[in-house]
């Protein structure tokens, strides 16, 4: 198979971890790699080509060197050497809030023409990983690669393929996006979806939920910013009602940013149910994950399988991706069901 070339967009925690565990599964087995080869592409055929952020701290720095600087807290793995991909200056079309300037600070280099970029560095899927109150920068960054006829990846809050008129763009152009917004492997909202959906099969009936979460990392600080926070909650909330065929009271919030949790964050999660003769059923559930690890397997995963998606001619939004790998995809399905549909495709059924 052919090397997928591949760009990345915002040089947070998820993309120091992308770029140590790609880089130990190469020169070791590492534990826990849910699918070391999918659809016939394996770990070593992804090669990231193009970087781009904003920040002056990776701005003009090799990737390598990039992943380690500040405010990035991600769980440092190992050393990475030298890889020869610098971070080229990305495009701010969003105003820096009160909480973002505290971990942001702008380069002052003049931003990259991205389309050439793109198509100097051969880029096959470009993957939004920047902070997720930068909405407007999300819709330009999908309105480029469409121009450059690159495959998108929205692993953020910011609604890219439920947006009609960027789903049509890409369409008309050819090429698949994916999204919108990352589901961790095992984050709190898998759980409390898998939790909800096992109670539902067993014949309880939800009457009320919620999920509340802190975090230690800068993506957690960032995203309490009014507005990307108020979607994130509505994302939550929405993937999480999907595990019923009826409604009930939810309420998901990310609280506050604990700084000595580093980057690690905690949820509890409350349900309280119905079931025989009318009487209660109460599950408490409290987790604490390794934050930027949790995106790695679903990252590398929808990478691999919209490198697939291009390789079969597909255009436009991906739905067997975005149901599997995505908390608010074009049209939510049951895990189970997503599951499915997920690895038919890969495999070559559709």
């Amino acid at each position: 198979m052919a090397k997928i070339r591949v760009g990345i967009l915002g040089v947070g925690n998820a993309t120091s971890t992308l770029v140590q565990l790609l880089y130990l599964s190469k020169h070791s087995d590492v534990k826990g790699i849910l699918h070391p080869e999918l659809g016939g592409y394996s770990l070593s055929d992804l090669e990231i080509v193009a970087v781009y952020d904003i920040d002056k701290s990776k701005v003009g720095r090799d990737l390598s060197e990039a992943i380690f600087a500040e405010p990035n807290n991600a769980i440092k793995l190992t050393d990475v050497p030298k890889m020869d991909v610098i971070v080229e200056m990305g495009e701010l079309k969003d105003e820096l809030g009160p909480l973002s300037k505290q971990v942001i600070i702008l380069a002052r280099e003049k931003p990259v023409n991205l389309v050439d970029s793109l198509k100097e560095h051969k880029v096959d899927v470009l993957v939004n990983l920047i902070s997720g109150f930068a909405m407007k920068s999300s819709e330009n960054y999908a309105k480029k690669a469409a121009e450059a006829g690159v495959a998108f990846i929205n692993c953020t809050p910011a609604s890219i393929v439920n947006n009609s008129e960027i789903a049509d763009l890409f369409a008309s152009r050819g090429i698949p996006l994916v999204g919108d917004d990352l589901l961790s492997q095992i984050g709190s909202t898998a759980l409390h979806k898998s939790v909800l959906e096992l109670l539902d099969e067993r014949g309880a009936k939800i009457l009320s939920s919620y999920a509340l979460d802190v975090g230690g990392n800068p993506e957690t600080f960032s995203s309490l910013e009014l507005r990307s926070r108020k979607v994130k909650e509505r994302i939550k909330a929405s993937t999480i009602k999907a595990a019923t065929p009826y409604e009930f009271a939810i309420a998901t919030q990310s609280m506050d940013y604990v700084d000595f949790l580093g980057d690690h964050r905690d949820a509890a999660i409350h349900i309280e149910a119905e079931f025989l003769a009318g009487r209660k059923i109460t599950i408490e559930i409290k987790m604490r994950v390794p934050d930027s690890l949790n995106a790695f397997n679903p990252l590398v995963d929808a990478i691999r399988a919209t490198k697939i998606a291009c390789d079969k001619g597909l255009r436009g939004p991906i739905n067997e991706i975005s149901a599997y790998l995505f908390k608010n995809p074009p049209k939510p399905m049951a895990l189970r069901e997503a599951k499915e549909s997920f690895f038919k495709f890969v495999s070559g059924s559709r």
